[in-house]
């Protein structure tokens, strides 16, 4: 049987009880289909073990006896109509709930003891019975059959309250897990665990280590984590696992996002963290009040979750979407911050559109992160389209080796054209945006790869148009931006830039009028001795120029260097009240400029001397998140302008090679371009 004939077996069950009385409601046949399903597939289950205890010369005692048993009681074509009705919910249903002597048995008592929902008519009820009965499991190669039928219940209930929530195809589960890599003796976490795919699939990961009876009640009842506020998610998710092998699966009923993350104990944390967390939802103020960073944005909500329940040394994998790489607003950019300064970011996988049928505009990323120490630098790798399209689809699904590429980049270091790495200091000039594009795109000409370029021209368009609207949700907002009191400068600057005297300057650099650092491109003086070293921290300015913005800030080792022995250098003392990155957007906007001229000395040409630097006074940021969250902002605009001139030109050109390439033609990569 394939997966489509089990979906189709799936829909006319559920047409037949959407026609029942107790049943129309969406949520109510999912709920009595589930139990149904679940029995079924745990009775197949018992036979293969019968039938392995045989061949052994053993006996195994099933779990349901007797009468019980699906194949007694759901092929006995005498029992019907209202006895059928009767037999379920007064005799069945109660022996159930009351199974005990084991920690399988009692965990399937508490699912049962949830269960209510029965159908009216006894004959309907047959007929289903009879449809779900006619699924062979056994001929089924998925072993993630139930999450399949779950994905196909939710397709038909996607008016009936299961906002955000979407199936995770398999090819991406198991590569995250293959890649996270949990083992036995670890405690693995599913904040929203729906059908539990990614525990079923930790758990099929890690099963042959379980070699002692110690393994195995580790395995069963203290490795698998995972909560889901959904009641029927919820219920499918622990089937799944206990139909796994995981006979006490911890799973809890609970909306995640009501838990206080700001003081999580460390008992309540996680080695292993894999997840999709339902993305584009709104939570309510008091939800918000739970989280350092508050926002409406459930996707970054459940980022802080993962953040606050992962242990020390602990990984985590999860879904997310690429609003969380550049939005701009306070809570987006502090999270950022937090999560590259607090945790180990080590890769970041960009999947293409469709990926994810259900939300087939989406565009989504796999990002891997560590608790233990920050980020150095995180390796991209783009998962390439489909052959000759622009996306994938529910008919044309992402295939399992199209990820081995990125396994092995992330994992090994194993390069291929599709990958790329960038460093911390890189990611922090730009604003903490980690919005970063695959850039060998560009050395593609054929025409899939123009059809590419013109989605990513419209992507960039479309994250340009949401940073704009954030600024000007920022303009008409100031207020969210408050400023302090003036202060000088004073003794908050110290005066930096040793001369070099009898050492050779390596490498000279210049200051730009638009504020940048840039490679000296003159000729530096025969007497060397007064040039001033320029170091990581450090601004500088030229005394002449500096009113027309003609200073800098030195943030990284790569940009140090020597300066002209005119040029002022200083930097920031330890506790000032603004961070240096506020300091130079204060020093280059008009305010900024005019405190610059009016402490300028000289008849001719002013000049601003170290002591006029003092002298300046600056408004002390009310809030320094906030205005951190708004400099990071304008860094991210400026950083996608300069790239859209670029990339709108080399749309252009690969259009142009594909229109006049022949038809279907497609043309390699050139090799000096690979990684």
């Amino acid at each position: 049987m394939t997966l489509f004939e089990l979906q189709a077996k799936i829909k006319s069950a559920s047409d037949k009880m959407r026609a029942d009385d107790n049943t129309k409601n969406a949520l109510k046949y999912l709920e009595q289909l589930t139990w149904l399903l679940f029995l079924k597939v745990l009775d197949s289950m018992e036979e293969t073990k019968e039938m392995v205890a045989r061949i052994d010369g053993a006996t195994y005692r099933p779990l349901i006896a007797g009468k019980y048993r699906w194949k007694t009681w759901a092929r006995n074509n005498k029992l019907t109509g209202d006895e059928l009705i009767e037999f379920v919910t007064d005799d069945l249903l109660p022996y159930l709930r009351g199974l005990r002597g084991s920690a399988r048995a009692e965990r399937i008592a508490a699912i049962f003891g949830e269960i209510r929902t029965v159908m009216k008519s006894g004959y309907s009820l047959k007929e289903v019975i009879a449809i779900v009965d006619s699924i062979d499991f056994h001929a089924l190669n998925n072993h993630h059959a139930m999450s399949v039928i779950y994905e196909s219940l939710l397709a038909q209930t996607a008016d009936a309250g299961w906002s955000g929530e979407f199936y995770t195809p398999r090819p991406v589960v198991e590569s995250m897990v293959r890649i996270i890599d949990p083992t036995l003796g670890e405690r693995i976490y599913d904040p929203c665990c729906g059908s539990a795919g990614f525990l079923v699939a930790s758990a099929e990961h890690v099963a042959s280590a379980t070699k002692t009876v110690e393994d195995k009640e580790r395995f069963n009842s203290a490795t698998f984590f995972g909560q889901e506020s959904g009641e029927i998610a919820a219920l499918v998710g622990t089937m799944n696992l206990i139909l796994h092998g995981v006979e006490d699966p911890q799973v809890v009923r609970r909306n995640t996002l009501e838990q206080d993350t700001r003081n999580v104990n460390p008992s309540d944390q996680f080695d292993v963290i894999l997840t999709n967390p339902p993305f584009g939802g709104t939570e309510n103020p008091q939800v918000q009040q739970n989280f350092p960073s508050r926002s409406a944005a459930t996707e970054l909500l459940f980022l802080q979750h993962c953040m606050a329940k992962l242990r020390d040394g602990g990984r985590a994998a999860i879904v997310l979407p690429d609003g969380i790489l550049y939005r701009t607003e306070t809570a987006f950019s502090t999270v950022r911050r937090r999560l590259l300064n607090e945790f180990n970011v080590t890769a970041i996988v960009r999947l293409p559109t469709g990926v994810f049928p259900t939300a087939a505009d989406t565009r989504t990323n796999l990002i891997f992160f560590s608790k233990a120490g920050r980020t150095q630098t995180i390796r991209y790798y783009q998962v390439p389209n489909p052959p000759g399209k622009r996306s994938y689809s529910k008919t044309n699904p992402l295939p399992v080796e199209v990820l081995t590429g990125a396994e092995r980049w992330v994992v090994h270091g194993v390069a291929d054209e599709y990958s790329w790495e960038v460093d911390y200091d890189t990611i922090i000039d730009n604003g903490y945006d980690l919005d970063i594009p695959w850039p060998n795109a560009a050395f593609s000409s054929d025409a899939a790869s123009a059809g590419a370029r013109i989605e990513e021209l419209r992507n960039r368009l479309a994250t340009l148009t949401e940073l704009t609207d954030a600024l000007a949700k920022a303009h008409e907002s100031l207020e969210s931006y408050p400023l302090g009191e003036n202060i000088k400068i004073g003794d908050w600057a110290v005066e930096a830039g040793a001369r070099a005297g009898s050492r050779t300057p390596d490498r000279y650099v210049g200051v730009s009028n638009e504020g940048g650092l840039t490679p000296f491109k003159g000729t530096p003086a025969k007497d060397t001795s007064r040039y001033r070293e320029l170091r990581p921290g450090d601004f500088v300015y030229n005394p002449m120029r500096v009113n027309v913005g003609s200073i800098a800030l030195c943030r990284r080792e790569e940009e140090a260097g020597w300066v002209s022995p005119d040029y002022v250098v200083f930097r920031l003392a330890e506790g000032a009240p603004f961070s240096d990155e506020y300091l130079l957007m204060y020093l280059k906007s008009e305010q900024g400029k005019a405190e610059i001229v009016r402490e300028s000395r000289g008849a001719v040409r002013r000049r601003l001397y170290f002591d006029g630097v003092r002298k300046i006074n600056v408004p002390v940021p009310g809030d320094t998140e906030s205005w951190s969250a708004l400099i990071a902002s304008f860094a991210a605009v400026r950083r996608h302008l300069r790239e859209l001139p670029a990339t709108a030109l080399t749309t252009l050109a690969a259009f142009e090679a594909a229109a006049f390439s022949p038809r279907g033609a497609v043309t390699d990569t050139p090799a000096e371009v690979m990684v």
